[in-house]
C-alpha cells in the first residue's frame, strides 16, 4: 500500500512540474493566443485614433476666433479622458489574456497537485476538498479571460461599422473657414467664420465619436465587469458552499481503493 501512495505522489508532483515547465510557458506564450491579442490589437489601434483625433479637433476648434466652437471643443477634449480609460482597459485585457495561463498552470495547478500529495499522504478528507476548488478556480480563470474577449468581440463586430465610420469620418475632417473679406483662406489665417459644410461634418464626426465611445464602453468596460462579476460571485458561490464536496461513500471508496489511512 505504501508503494501505492508513493507511486500516486510520484505522479501527481510528476504533472505539477509538467504544468510548471511545459504547460505554463504554452499558456503564458502570446503566440498561443494570437488571433485573440489581434483582435484587442485593432480595438486599440481604433480607440488611439479616435482618441487622438477628438484631442486633435478640440485643439483645432479652440484655436478659431470667437467662441462659437467652444463648446464642442470642450466635449470632444472630454471625450478623449473616456477614450484613454477605455485604452486602459483593453490594454489590461491584452495583458490578463498570457499572463492568466502562466498564473494558472505555473501556480495553482501545481499547488493543487501537492495539496492532493498531502491528502494521500495524511488521509485528510479536507486537503482533497481544497485541491479541488483551486484547481476548478485555476481552470475558470483560464477560460473566462478569453470568453470575456470573445464575447466583446462578438458584440463588437455587430456594431463595428460605427467605430469605422467615425475613423474615416475623422480622416476626412477638414476644418475651413471663410475670411472677412470673403476669400478663402487656410486655417492658420486669421478666420473670422467657419462654413456651413464644416460645421455639418465637425456634427457628424461627434455623433459617430459619442456612437464609437458607447460601444467601446461596453465592450471594453462593461462586459469585462461583468464577466468578472460573475467569476467572484462563482468562485464565492464554491468556497461558502459544499459545491465540490463528494458524495462520503464515493470518498470512501476511492480512500479504500487507495489504501489511504482515513482522517
Amino acid at each position: 500500500m505504501e508503494l501505492k501512495k508513493i507511486t500516486i505522489v510520484a505522479l501527481l508532483l510528476l504533472i505539477a512540474v509538467i504544468s510548471i515547465t511545459k504547460v505554463a510557458p504554452w499558456a503564458g506564450d502570446p503566440g498561443t493566443h494570437k488571433h485573440t491579442i489581434e483582435q484587442t490589437d485593432n480595438k486599440i489601434e481604433s480607440v488611439m485614433i479616435l482618441s487622438g483625433g477628438s484631442a486633435a479637433t478640440s485643439a483645432t476648434l479652440s484655436l478659431l476666433p470667437g467662441d462659437m466652437c467652444t463648446p464642442i471643443a470642450d466635449q470632444l477634449a472630454e471625450l478623449s479622458k473616456y477614450f484613454l480609460v477605455i485604452l486602459c482597459a483593453l490594454y489590461l485585457e491584452k495583458f490578463m489574456i498570457s499572463l492568466s495561463g502562466y498564473i494558472v498552470f505555473g501556480v495553482l495547478i501545481p499547488i493543487a497537485c501537492v495539496l492532493l500529495c498531502a491528502w494521500v499522504i495524511s488521509g485528510k478528507r479536507k486537503w482533497a476538498q481544497t485541491a479541488g476548488k483551486i484547481a476548478l478556480i485555476g481552470l475558470i480563470i483560464f477560460l473566462i479571460v478569453p470568453a470575456s474577449v470573445k464575447l466583446s468581440d462578438l458584440v463588437y463586430q455587430t456594431q463595428a461599422d460605427r467605430v469605422e465610420t467615425a475613423v474615416e469620418e475623422y480622416n476626412d475632417l477638414e476644418i475651413e473657414g471663410g475670411s472677412e473679406d470673403g476669400s478663402e483662406g487656410g486655417f492658420f489665417n486669421e478666420l473670422t467664420t467657419i462654413t456651413s459644410d464644416t460645421v455639418d461634418r465637425i456634427t457628424s464626426f461627434v455623433k459617430s465619436l459619442l456612437e464609437s465611445l458607447a460601444v467601446m464602453i461596453v465592450t471594453a468596460c462593461v462586459i469585462p465587469v461583468f464577466v468578472l462579476a460573475v467569476l467572484i460571485w462563482f468562485v464565492k458561490t464554491i468556497f461558502s458552499s459544499n459545491v465540490l464536496s463528494l458524495d462520503p461513500d464515493t470518498i470512501d471508496a476511492l480512500v479504500d481503493k487507495l489504501g489511504i489511512k482515513k482522517e
